[in-house]
């Protein structure tokens, strides 16, 4: 960018409100200027008009208002009704309440993370999300810990967020307004997203009486995922899925990571993977039955959110564990998170693979690189995840070969037509959602990362002759 370029962002950033025009007489002040001055240091908090020096200068300037005014109008009480505002109007442009969780986290701190909680809370509190929220969105709020296990109770009080949130705290007026305002921005930055579950302005008068949503798992790289549609009923769909099978592959899946034992890994992986390729393929001979002709009844999307370091890798990695299981994923970089569509096993499947998985992966890397010092490089790392995920995307679809056949002497011809079918059903999903996707070229490896990486693939216990369906 040249010269002229940055003088030019910086005089519309000063065009705002200069915070050295306003003088320290309290009786300039009004909601309208120090609004123009949060919405100055919002610029300058974050993104393409960011500004450190100008950034402080704001803060020092809202602090003195702060200690200056009544408490109306003080700074962080506007800031506050912003944050609120913000986040209220994001649900209603298909951000969940994990979304905007996700996103603060990965750009701030967890400080920062708290207080979006706490905006959460509050927005949960106002809408009545314990009685009118559908099952998708309270699952997300109990593993914000913002309802309790009980989903009876929004958790906290009912004090303005902001200022309890500091006072848990313990911060300075500062770094309070520092920490609000650089919250604000990154709100203010984010798109509108399609809408997966139903927004708080389509909830009914309660949802008591609705079936529970199916547990979900996490992990350091994939937090809760939010199935549902745009529709009045956009958790309905869970009930599809069989919350007990589910339940015990998850426990299988659990023991095969905790073990250091690899025969026990492999019996635990293997019987896990045994019931998920004939839960899948039962699930869509059902499905086929009771939809007719309607292949693509029962589609859904789900985000899967990814953390730092190696966010791509990673994304490839789930890319492949959908693609096996008949689903497809497409990655948002800017917003951190991998968007999977398909049919609800599917969708679950895939999530459950992908958190086991790259637990086993990220060992894997760690026990490849324990004695040598020379490779514990990013470029070893990226490497080695996305060659672990291709060696173990070549074994899962070698083995769901193998998987198809037997199912197909049990159900019949019937059977390859259903999962083609359902298939076609995800692509053209997909097209639709997703008309403008784009393709990045390939990156070169590390070579040292990609042999080890195909290895460990390799010694991966997803199972010995079992396989993941596609249906």
């Amino acid at each position: 960018m040249g010269k002229s370029s940055h003088k030019r962002r910086a005089q519309a950033k000063r065009q705002i409100v200069d915070p050295d025009t306003l003088g320290s007489d309290s009786q300039q002040h009004t909601p309208e200027t120090i609004g123009r001055m949060i919405a100055g240091a919002s610029y300058a908090a974050v993104g393409h008009g960011a500004d450190t020096p100008l950034f402080n200068q704001f803060i020092r300037r809202l602090t003195q208002i702060e200690l200056s005014v009544a408490s109306d109008m003080r700074p962080t009480a506007l800031l506050a009704l912003d944050i609120q505002r913000r986040i209220s109007a994001l649900y209603e442009q298909g951000w969940q309440p994990a979304d905007i969780a996700h996103a603060i986290k990965r750009q701030f701190t967890v400080r920062a993370w708290r207080l979006v909680i706490a905006f959460i809370a509050a927005d949960a509190r106002a809408t009545d999300a314990v009685n009118r929220a559908p099952a998708a969105w309270l699952s997300q709020l109990e593993e914000l810990h913002v309802v309790n296990v009980a989903r009876e109770a929004i958790i906290g009080g009912r004090d303005q967020p902001l200022t309890v949130w500091a006072r848990v705290e313990k911060l300075d007026p500062d770094e309070i307004i520092s920490v609000a305002i650089q919250v604000n921005a990154q709100l203010l930055r984010l798109p509108v997203v399609s809408v997966l579950v139903t927004p708080p302005s389509a909830w009914g008068a309660s949802n008591k009486g609705l079936p529970p949503t199916t547990p979900r798992p996490s992990s350091s790289s994939s937090s809760s995922s939010s199935p549902g549609s745009a529709g009045p009923s956009a958790s309905a769909s869970e009930s599809d899925v069989d919350a007990k099978a589910l339940k015990l592959i998850r426990a299988l899946l659990a023991k095969a990571e905790a073990t250091t034992f690899p025969a026990e890994a492999d019996s635990f992986t293997a019987k896990a993977q045994q019931m998920m390729t004939r839960y899948s393929i039962d699930a869509a001979v059902l499905a086929s039955g009771a939809a007719g002709d309607k292949r693509a009844s029962g589609i859904e999307q789900r985000r899967v959110h990814i953390d730092n370091p190696y966010a791509d890798e990673k994304a490839d990695f789930i890319g492949v564990l959908a693609h096996v299981n008949g689903a497809r994923c497409v990655w948002s970089p800017s917003l951190g998170f991998a968007t999977i569509i398909g049919f609800p096993v599917d969708l679950h499947l895939t999530d459950l693979l992908f958190t086991s998985l790259l637990l086993q992966a990220t060992r894997a890397s760690a026990e490849a690189t324990a004695n040598d010092r020379d490779l514990r490089t990013a470029s070893f790392r990226r490497a080695f995840l996305i060659a672990f995920a291709d060696r173990i995307g070549e074994r899962l679809e070698a083995t769901k070969k193998t998987a198809a056949a037997e199912a197909e002497a049990e159900y019949g011809s019937a059977l390859l037509p259903i999962l083609a079918s359902r298939q076609v059903a995800v692509a053209d999903a997909f097209a639709e959602a997703f008309p403008n996707v784009t393709f990045t070229q390939s990156r070169s490896l590390n070579a040292h990362g990609w042999h080890a990486g195909r290895a460990a693939g390799d010694r991966a216990t997803i199972g010995t002759g079992e396989a993941i369906t596609s249906g």
